[in-house]
């Protein structure tokens, strides 16, 4: 018997995460161009992890400094300090252009959340006492769901309002921002019943990741199509004699005045080389897509130095200046980060 409550709290504590890891595998799983891997996203969970043990020591510092009540606290100050605090690592996700779709925005979203909620949900087992095991499980679902849910809206929300606009920050990020803390500050109300709330949150969820990945399908089939018919057809203009005399051969001829005839030679490098890379990275998805595996390429390795070298040979303006020919999107550069872990 002396075991039993250390077997308790064993028991409420997989009850409480097991399920959300599963339904994270779950949308890792039907990401059918696989656009994470699965060391990504068990990344993304250990950072949320780190999240919530960092959000932890502050609200037991505001417990204990009497500051605040803690009734006041959860229920209006806590949601806003865990949700700016998981937005941040989104942030960067979002700023460094290591997501493009809502799909991979949704899928880091929720791990980040999942990875917060599970060390969240083992610092209230010691508050169940002798809960029902049902109990433990029904609250740690649908706290769980509750923090993959929040920065799945933030993170999507965010990610393509990036899309829309280029600069200010805030007007990208605060709008998810404000709508993630006001849910997480609703859901602390307790209006309802745990198993309500966490039925309510298990109706919602997937109703909205559903459609998510619904809609990114069709959002990155389109882009799949367009962009890889304008990498080949470049390929093929610079592959043929008469180059010279297309639009684009025109463009790079008019360089010269600028840059001069060599650098102009290395901008036409730099084109071929990224439109090879980009055509590939494209392939790949489709392959994976089609569920055929993709092969490694021994000459990728030499590609992407090259590729380096010749960035920082034509420097930034060279760049901006081919911007007109290869796109410098976000999701442009998303494809480039990507290759190397091909």
């Amino acid at each position: 018997m002396a075991h039993f409550p250390i077997e308790r709290a064993l028991a409420q504590g997989v009850l409480s995460v097991l399920p959300v890891l599963l339904f994270l595998l779950a949308l890792d799983l039907i990401d059918t161009y696989r656009l994470l891997t699965l060391w990504r996203v068990v990344r993304i969970v250990l950072v949320g992890c780190a999240v919530a043990a960092v959000c932890w020591l502050l609200n037991t510092a505001v417990y204990a400094s009497g500051a605040v009540s803690p009734h006041i606290w959860v229920r209006s100050g806590a949601p806003v300090l865990e949700e700016l605090a998981k937005s941040l690592y989104a942030i960067w996700l979002i700023r460094t252009n290591r997501v493009a779709f809502m799909v991979d925005a949704a899928i880091s979203g929720f791990a980040l959340g999942a990875g917060f909620s599970v060390v969240e949900n083992i610092t209230y087992i010691p508050d169940l006492g002798a809960a029902a095991l049902f109990t433990a499980a029904v609250r740690g679902l649908g706290t769980a769901m509750m923090h993959g849910g929040t920065t799945v809206v933030f993170a999507v929300l965010s990610n393509n309002r990036a899309e829309i606009r280029r600069d200010g920050w805030l007007r990208v990020f605060l709008p998810g921002l404000a709508i993630a803390i006001g849910i997480h500050a609703f859901y602390n109300q307790r209006l309802l019943p745990p198993l309500y709330q966490a039925a309510v949150i298990l109706v919602a969820l997937p109703a909205l990741l559903s459609f998510i990945f619904w809609r990114s399908e069709k959002v990155l089939e389109q882009w799949l199509g367009t962009r890889l018919d304008k990498d080949i057809d470049l390929l093929q203009m610079l592959a043929s004699n008469s180059f010279s005399a297309t639009p684009a051969g025109h463009y790079l001829q008019s360089l010269k005045s600028t840059f001069g005839a060599e650098m102009v030679g290395d901008m036409l490098c730099h084109l071929q080389v990224s439109l090879e890379l980009s055509a590939r990275a494209k392939g790949d998805l489709l392959r994976r897509e089609m569920g055929f595996p993709v092969a490694a390429d021994p000459g990728l390795p030499a590609q992407l130095r090259e590729l380096s070298w010749l960035d920082a040979r034509i420097g930034r303006a060279g760049r901006l200046a081919l911007a007109p020919l290869l796109g410098q999107s976000r999701r442009d550069i998303w494809e480039m980060r990507r290759l190397p872990a091909e």
